[in-house]
């Protein structure tokens, strides 16, 4: 499953002889024998599934894309890993949403994958309850706009939100790449069905957040009736490929196990359900969004069989509202910051208060409580 090593050099002079060239050319033996590898990472095999634009291609960003294929132990403390590609904490002092409580040694490599595992801290201090603690990460090294960032996981099997983000420094402007809550208990067999393709606009002071609170942020595979189950597969774990092709501060696709699902362009949306894409757009009244049954509501624009960007920029001329940020918290900027890379797991206070938070038991049990992370890989579109 993890990468293999091209040898360079075998059957050059057939090829050479193929392409008419002359054997002049060719180097000693000697030279080709002290030629080094080439080193091939498991997800180059896989094709990036988003267009990288008219003349262009796609470059790994290896600073930023990562395997796991290495060992780091949990440490007590703030510890770079990875040759120094992340930390293990959040990207700043805070310590967690909700009850979380993001520990240092909560964090771990063993070879083959990125571990974030979680356990109980009896600590009320966060809103009354006994706390969770937590992994988390976070990359040294920013990532912006046009970026495909894509990761393969097999989220926790618990009431807990397995999370592959970005956000900016200032922490106004985060895309989630994939939030999911995984296990169907305490309460939580609705959320559990779903992998949630979101972002979030916020005003720091005073705090205030736009998050689509539209049903179709909430992805369902036919078949799944928990992602925690899927994940865990009776202990040999299964995973699922999430990404995001943040094409330009207005413009955001996502995309599962390789299919395009999900697309943001300025004024409106397109999602593809049941095989079928719908575009819709969002309305206001007196300043604010319209609502439905306490979600999001959308005006639908039109159906196709298939995905068209035509077709959404139509839909986008039609609406007055943008869906990126349509409380315009971001003074017309949409989202063009640079942002970290952050993968964890954590207690939000919603689940909290709706008593779906996980028992010390299913804390405790190592079929549940852990998060993995195969792979994660980044690229930018260059002139080709």
């Amino acid at each position: 499953m993890k990468f293999n090593i091209l040898m360079m050099g075998i059957g050059v002079s057939m090829l050479v002889a193929c392409n008419g060239k002359s054997k002049q050319n060719e180097k000693p033996n000697s030279e080709k024998e002290n030629t080094p590898p080439v080193e091939v990472l498991e997800f180059e095999k896989i094709p990036v599934p988003a267009n990288a634009g008219e003349n262009m291609k796609w470059e790994l960003q290896k600073e930023v894309s990562d395997d796991f294929n290495y060992v780091h132990k949990p440490a007590n403390q703030k510890t770079d890993f990875g040759n120094g590609k992340w930390y293990n904490f959040y990207h700043n002092a805070w310590n967690g949403p909700g009850t979380t409580y993001w520990q240092y040694d909560h964090v771990a490599v063993d070879g083959n994958d990125l571990i974030i595992k979680s356990s109980r801290n009896t600590s009320t201090e966060k809103m009354g309850v006994p706390g969770v603690n937590a992994g988390c990460i976070t990359g040294n090294k920013r990532v912006k706009f046009p970026v495909f960032v894509e990761a393969s996981v097999s989220v926790s099997n618990i009431a807990l939100a397995s999370d592959v983000w970005l956000l900016s420094p200032d922490d106004t402007q985060e895309i989630d790449i994939i939030e999911c809550y995984g296990g169907k208990e305490p309460n939580n067999s609705y959320f559990s069905k779903f992998i949630h393709l979101s972002h979030h606009s916020f005003i720091r002071e005073p705090f205030t957040d736009y998050q689509p609170r539209d049903l179709k942020t909430w992805w369902k595979r036919n078949g799944v009736t928990s992602w925690g189950e899927y994940s865990w597969n009776n202990g040999n774990r299964k995973y699922v490929r999430v990404a995001v092709n943040w094409i330009n501060p207005s413009h955001f696709e996502y995309y599962i196990d390789g299919e395009l699902v999900r697309v943001l362009y300025k004024n409106a949306m397109a999602n593809k359900i049941n095989g079928q894409w719908e575009y819709d757009y969002s309305t206001m009244t007196d300043g604010k969004l319209d609502m439905d049954g306490g979600y999001q509501k959308l005006t639908n624009y039109k159906s196709e069989p298939a995905y068209s960007l035509a077709t959404l920029k139509q839909t986008s001329e039609v609406s007055k509202v943008n869906i990126i940020d349509p409380y315009n918290f971001q003074k017309g900027t949409d989202f063009n910051k640079e942002m970290d890379i952050i993968i964890n797991v954590e207690s939000q206070n919603w689940h909290v208060l709706d008593k779906r938070t996980p028992s010390d038991e299913d804390l405790a049990d190592p079929s549940k409580n852990t998060m993995k992370v195969d792979w994660i890989r980044v690229y930018k579109p260059i002139k080709s």
